[in-house]
């Protein structure tokens, strides 16, 4: 049965963006029948026409967004809302999760620590706990950098497909500083290093004074998700210091990715391993 106290939202926004609203009141309507709706009973309850209703839940459903009912002519919210909802959830969840590590890393540094995501070719700054240096790493929540020149996102590239690290290392790499690694044979190399030490270095290859180490996070199935790390000025946080932090922050990865689900079948290699 649907709920019959959900209701569509206000009017307003509908001047504005008459079918991406009318879509989510769609979406709000089905959300309280697990048994679906048909086209009819939808236009009824939300004051549309049905041939506008049968325009909006056909384009839904070729997204997968919406479903049909097998042997019905009623639809009910599909596989991707799903999808969608899950990966909001991760999200929230590696966040929280996350927070208390990254506070302790930079209790124990004196420097910024971050958490990031990996989004084609680039890494998204997800969280970060700030120094309480007046001289710092600067990286805004929400902001990006290219994936080959940062620690964080030398640890996510990393442990990606071999297509994916293919198709970056074709494309031109650009020279940020004398440090960045442009060459793709180089590159790979130190890429296949940190798989086997489960750490990143970044000697100021981004911005050249700026140093940083990262380890990568991983899920229940053992997929990389995420990666956190530790990053200051390179006149206080050397990269001698960088990779003295890489135990504690292997640990504190692997602490992340335990309460993300992740049961390892051996011990990670240590720090330095080859």
């Amino acid at each position: 049965m649907v709920n019959s106290t959900t209701s569509p939202p206000s009017p307003e926004p509908r001047k504005r963006l008459h079918s991406i609203n009318h879509a989510f009141d769609v979406f709000d309507y089905l959300a309280g029948s697990a048994e679906g709706v048909g086209i009819s009973d939808i236009a009824r309850a939300l004051g549309l026409s049905k041939a506008a209703v049968h325009g909006i839940v056909a384009n839904l459903e070729a997204r997968h967004y919406l479903e049909k009912v097998p042997d019905t002519a009623r639809v009910r919210l599909g596989h991707k809302l799903w999808e969608l909802g899950t990966l909001a959830g991760e999200h929230i969840e590696l966040r929280a999760i996350a927070r208390p590590q990254l506070t302790a890393l930079t209790a124990a540094s004196g420097e910024s620590s971050h958490l990031t995501e990996y989004d084609n070719g680039e890494v998204l700054y997800l969280d970060k706990v700030v120094s309480s240096n007046p001289v710092q790493a600067f990286n805004k929540v929400g902001g990006r950098c290219p994936a080959y020149c940062v620690a964080t996102g030398k640890a996510l590239l990393a442990f990606q497909e071999p297509a994916v690290i293919d198709a970056l290392l074709a494309a031109p790499l650009a020279r940020y500083t004398r440090h960045t690694i442009t060459d793709p044979a180089q590159l790979r190399r130190q890429l296949a290093q940190i798989r086997r030490r489960d750490y990143a270095i970044n000697r100021g290859e981004y911005r050249g004074e700026i140093v940083g180490v990262a380890a990568p996070v991983r899920e229940r199935s053992g997929h990389v998700i995420a990666a956190i790390s530790i990053s200051g000025p390179a006149y206080r946080f050397s990269v001698t210091q960088a990779e003295g932090y890489a135990p504690q922050m292997i640990a504190a990865a692997t602490e992340i990715s335990r309460r993300l689900g992740y049961q390892p079948q051996s011990p990670r290699r240590a720090a330095g391993a080859q």
